[in-house]
């Protein structure tokens, strides 16, 4: 069984080809292209993605990527036939309803959502089959200080990541061994010299072929931050400034916890040192400059949390001297809550960022600041990043093997105080803020309408940027207008778009997951309970199972109040066939009957079962089907209504087991086969 974030996968045998089903199938993502624009700090971002649809049958390509956790996506678009469509940013279960209601009508839609912050879907349903749409993708980021220099990372990919999953089934992570994505790499800068991860310098405005196994990580060696400006969407001028953070005077009172967990021992880069010694040269590095005032706790976790002890100034190199090489899996939450009880108030974790703990919600009211520096080239940031942005703290990112560099500026950003953000807003729109990221202060005000722009394309990027960050200003009803104004894929808005003008599609569209590349691995250990030590680290990163009471319906990691369809009597014209769904669904869910239709390909054989061709069903399927059928024939005559057919009894029969099934593909199959159901035989959604 193929298992990756907990989830059982389809086998993909090459990066051309998937198996759906049993089935072989053409990959549909056939092109990647990043376009990265730097200017004083501040990188836009454009993702071209070339979608083709080789196959004799309308698809919908779904796939699921991470996103730089303070990435904003500020813009989606396609080019389908010569003709480019602009997305416009909806209310997120608003622009679900678009797409899904497109796709009942064939029309090629489509969506982007944040699933949740760091992890974002892209679905484009109603491929026509022949047809090809190109997708892009803009976001904007701010550099990061590293020891002085900008530093931008885009990741691409996530490794084996500890825990359970908080993303359904359908939206989740995918990563594959055998498939391969290429991208053309083009950036330009304003200033100084982009050099890869490699150490090879970029020549500005040339393409380069990159393979996306690993995170793109950009050091701009003689860049410098500074002042952009940009236009909102209400028309004012808004003037964006990033400089390196301040350095304060005040001493560390501080608690340092490790991630020594088996994942901690691939290499940095091929030829390099470990993740683990990486954090460990670092520590030594940086805590040799620490001043006498300065306090360190020290601890590691893996499965388990140990306290290594406590020190003073330079006094602290013995502890990190004493750290373990990699073992277990990532139980980050237990080591925090460990900190807690020591009476920790400032906590910096460095980490992989390999973990799914469910502790944000668990963390809100206390008295505690984490902030984190993400090590290695797969670090995945969406959980930690939750963390430190709950508590008021910051996200740094280590390029290749210098931790200390990171350590440097986590360092410099742990002595200043104060509230993450800061500003003045009405009760519509912002007016000015102060909020600090990855080492750098960023200041925004918004000032009248300029006489003339620029460059409207960098200005519209940097007012939709600002206004992305002003969004914890303002109450819920304002932030969603004013992320809706600037076209903001959030945790509150979605990106969708229609193509009216184009060719119908008939019949379902099939679900085509598109898999990431298998992280770059350096380090392949010599057994899998060497890589993750104990049992327990195995089961964590290989067998966790899906709670489907953690939802990304919305954007959160906040449990859903139910986890499975519930059939009640809503009102009377619905308590007869609902008395009769209840008889179907017994209490004990080992009892189900509807159960053998769990994980049914209703798009691949949805089309079938509206033309009344049921091969595609097993027989105890088509046992449960039949008396269903009965029923509700029976039924239709205490209604009063209309006899139902057989052809209706089998296909209301049919929606009605989809419906109960939830998820998008069985839920799409229900609207067309209750379509022309009268009331009575319609469940309560």
């Amino acid at each position: 069984m193929n298992l990756a974030l907990g989830h059982r996968l389809e086998t993909l045998q090459d990066g051309l080809t998937t198996f759906c089903n049993g089935a072989a199938v053409p990959m549909p993502l056939t092109q990647t292209r990043l376009d990265i624009q730097i200017v004083a700090g501040l990188a836009m971002v454009k993702r071209s993605s070339l979608f083709r649809n080789t196959e004799d049958t309308p698809i919908e390509a779904v796939m699921t990527f991470p996103v730089g956790f303070d990435a904003v996506v500020t813009g989606l678009s396609a080019t389908i036939n010569g003709r480019r469509l602009i997305g416009t940013a909806k209310e997120k279960a608003e622009a679900r309803e678009v797409y899904e209601a497109a796709l009942d009508d064939g029309k090629l839609s489509v969506l982007h959502e944040e699933a949740l912050r760091g992890v974002h879907v892209l679905s484009v349903g109603a491929l026509p089959a022949g047809a090809e749409v190109e997708v892009v993708l803009e976001q904007t980021l701010a550099l990061t200080d590293v020891g002085g220099t900008p530093f931008l990372r885009l990741p691409m990919t996530a490794g084996h990541i500890y825990g359970t999953s908080p993303l359904l089934p359908s939206d989740d992570l995918v990563t594959e061994a055998s498939v391969q994505h290429l991208a053309r790499l083009r950036v330009s800068l304003d200033q100084g010299q982009a050099i890869l991860h490699d150490g090879s310098i970029l020549a500005p405005n040339e393409d380069l072929e990159i393979v996306l196994d690993r995170a793109v990580e950009l050091r701009c060696q003689g860049g410098s931050f500074g002042t952009l400006v940009g236009q909102s969407a209400d028309g004012r001028l808004v003037e964006l400034n990033l400089a390196k953070q301040a350095g304060s005077d005040a001493a560390l009172d501080l608690h340092v916890i490790i991630d020594r967990s088996g994942s901690t021992s691939g290499l940095v880069r091929e030829g390099d040192v470990s993740i683990s010694q990486a954090i460990r040269n670092g520590l030594i590095q940086e805590f040799a400059k620490l001043g006498s005032q300065d306090k360190i706790n020290l601890w590691q976790f893996d499965d388990q949390c140990q306290h290594i002890g406590a020190a003073s100034g330079a006094g602290a190199v013995a502890l990190a001297q004493q750290l373990e090489g990699p073992s277990g899996g990532t139980e980050l939450g237990g080591a925090i809550e460990a900190a807690l009880q020591k009476g920790a108030k400032d906590i910096l974790v460095l980490t992989d960022g390999q973990t799914w703990a469910h502790m944000v919600e668990d963390l809100k009211g206390k008295a505690l600041r984490i902030s984190a520096i993400l090590v290695g080239p797969n670090s995945l940031d969406a959980n930690i990043g939750h963390l430190c942005a709950l508590t008021g703290g910051q996200l740094f990112y280590c390029p290749g093997r210098d931790v200390a560099s990171s350590l440097q500026s986590a360092f410099a950003g742990l002595r200043v105080l104060g509230e993450p953000i800061t500003g003045q807003a009405s009760e519509t729109s912002p007016q000015t803020l102060t909020c600090r990221r990855g080492g750098v202060t960023i200041r925004a005000a918004w000032m009248q309408e300029p006489d003339s722009i620029e460059n409207p394309d960098v200005a519209q990027s940097v007012g939709r940027y600002a206004a992305a960050l002003a969004l914890p200003l303002l109450n819920n009803v304002a932030a969603e207008a004013w992320a809706r104004s600037h076209s903001l894929c959030t945790h509150i808005s979605s990106l969708v778009l229609v193509d009216d003008a184009g060719e119908l599609s008939q019949g379902f569209s099939q679900m085509r997951k598109m898999p990431m590349m298998e992280a770059v691995s350096f380090a392949r250990p010599r057994s899998m309970r060497e890589a993750l030590g104990s049992p327990r680290g195995l089961g964590a990163s290989y067998s966790a199972s899906y709670d489907p009471q953690y939802s990304s319906a919305r954007g959160s990691l906040r449990p859903t109040q139910t986890s499975a369809p519930a059939f009640r009597k809503t009102g009377q014209e619905h308590g007869s066939i609902a008395q009769i769904i209840a008889r179907l669904l017994p209490a004990a869910p080992d009892q189900d009957r509807f159960q053998i239709f769990s994980g049914f390909a209703w798009d691949r054989f949805g089309d079938d079962l509206l033309a009344h061709d049921l091969t595609a069903l097993t027989p105890s399927q088509i046992e449960v089907l039949q008396g269903l059928e009965d029923q509700l024939v029976a039924a239709a005559k205490t209604q009063g209504s209309v006899a139902l057919e057989n052809g209706q009894a089998t296909i209301f029969a049919l929606g009605l087991i989809a419906q109960s099934q939830g998820g998008r593909l069985a839920s799409r199959f229900a609207r067309r086969a209750l379509k022309n159901a009268p009331d009575w035989v319609k469940l309560p959604v």
